[in-house]
């Protein structure tokens, strides 16, 4: 176990990694603050779930409604006094102040305003819900995106089949009402995509290069200090490389674990969830783009979230054992830091040059570098070329048995090659 340590200080006492970290987890930490500024507009979500509950049904919409009705005439109150109007609406107020109608009200009548204009968004979203997802045609879809990506013959078969598998799964959301809960309102904030989609990305790049570095240099340390010779034909000899494994994923899961811990904690503490965590990640409201996110399971958002934060962790060890295994073969780390982004970039660009009519071009899709850059779509059925229904668990499974054998071969021939 002292070896071990030793090993993961020569890491976590390097300049270059230590500087790296703290520049990273600074940025992710300005950025966050950056995109912070509507904060406030996420606490009427909030504040609804509270009082009303997580799911939306007809009693608590009506109860919403009649909140809604008294407030108004709150509003209404002050704009009779102030400006000789009244309005239906609060929208409506807010039309007539961007017509160019000088603003007679206070900040603080402005900003209560605003929150009474957002209930009504989010209670006119939640009222025509069904409405909205009884117009989908899952089959149709699948034959777009079918299109859309130019697959023929087996390929579109194939992707024909899941989207079959999809339809079941749709019409199951839509029975059990699973996308009936309050959650943040999509089309304008998009807090799903902001999240997994920027941040964890963010995330997920930045550990991926801390842990390259990192296993690059606990790996190639005696090869580039010349001490190799010395080390290598003492009592524990290459062993010393299995010690050396285990540092490198210590190392790496530290280095992981901190700028996780850093960069959502400073998320989560301006960005309120507080009433949230329960609500399904399905949830009607969770719809950014032309489709809502729509997940193979029922999950609630906190599950999501630890989801997430697990397959990056998974991903991240994969990727120390990666590199790990570059490092034994060229025993250089720059050499290790090229093969590793030339290994990654070719990885993303593999499904283009495979013919749109083999299986292939949606197997060369379950590698890692794609499944890294998707975080947003993870265990979502709506996730392109991605979207099949295990498609995570395949891909980590996969390239855990291609990675070990890969690793058992060249510890097998480091162990017995000179070493020069």
């Amino acid at each position: 176990m002292r070896m071990i340590m030793l090993e993961c200080k020569k890491a976590l006492s390097s300049p270059i990694i230590l500087g790296l970290l703290l520049l990273f987890l600074g940025w992710n930490v300005f950025y966050i603050f950056d995109i912070s500024e509507f904060k406030e507009e996420l606490g009427v979500v909030n504040e609804i779930s509270e009082t009303y509950g997580a799911n939306i049904t007809e009693d608590s919409l009506k109860e919403l409604n009649q909140e809604i009705s008294s407030d108004l005439e709150g509003l209404n109150a002050i704009t009779q006094k102030k400006s000789g109007e009244s309005y239906k609406h609060a929208g409506d107020l807010f039309a007539d102040l961007n017509n160019g109608v000088h603003p007679l009200y206070t900040d603080d009548e402005l900003q209560s305003f605003y929150l009474i204009h957002l209930k009504e968004m989010y209670s006119n979203r939640a009222r025509f819900m069904d409405q909205s997802y009884a117009t989908f045609d899952i089959k149709k879809m699948g034959e777009n995106q079918i299109d859309g990506f130019g697959l023929t013959d087996a390929a579109a078969n194939m992707v024909r089949n899941e989207f079959d598998a999809f339809s079941g799964r749709f019409e199951e959301l839509k029975e059990n009402g699973e996308y009936k809960e309050w959650f943040f309102e999509g089309q304008q904030y998009a807090i799903h995509g902001l999240l997994f989609k920027k941040v964890f990305r963010h995330i997920i790049i930045e550990s991926m290069i801390i842990v390259v570095l990192s296993t690059a240099l606990i790996a190639n340390f005696e090869f580039e200090n010349g001490t190799g010779l010395v080390t290598f034909v003492t009592k524990r000899g290459r062993k010393l490389m299995i010690d050396k494994l285990n540092a490198a994923l210590m190392t790496s899961s530290i280095m992981t674990f901190m700028i996780l811990s850093v960069t959502l904690g400073t998320y989560f503490l301006l960005f309120d969830y507080s009433h949230l965590w329960k609500s399904s990640i399905n949830s009607g409201f969770n719809w950014e783009t032309q489709f809502p996110y729509v997940s193979w399971w029922d999950l609630s958002f906190s599950t999501y979230l630890i989801l997430a934060v697990m397959v990056t962790y998974v991903c991240m060890l994969l990727f120390t054992v990666l590199t790990f295994n570059l490092s034994i073969k060229l025993k250089n780390s720059y050499f290790t830091m090229i093969a590793f982004s030339v290994f990654f970039i070719l990885m993303i660009l593999l499904q283009g040059f495979v013919p749109g009519s083999s299986v292939f071009k949606i197997l060369t899709g379950f590698n890692l570098s794609v499944l890294v850059l998707n975080p947003h779509q993870w265990w979502m059925a709506t996730g392109g070329l991605t979207m099949f229904k295990y498609y995570e668990v395949q891909t980590l499974m996969a390239w855990t048995v291609f990675i070990a054998v890969f690793c058992y071969g060249s510890m097998k021939k480091f162990m017995k090659e000179e070493i020069l």
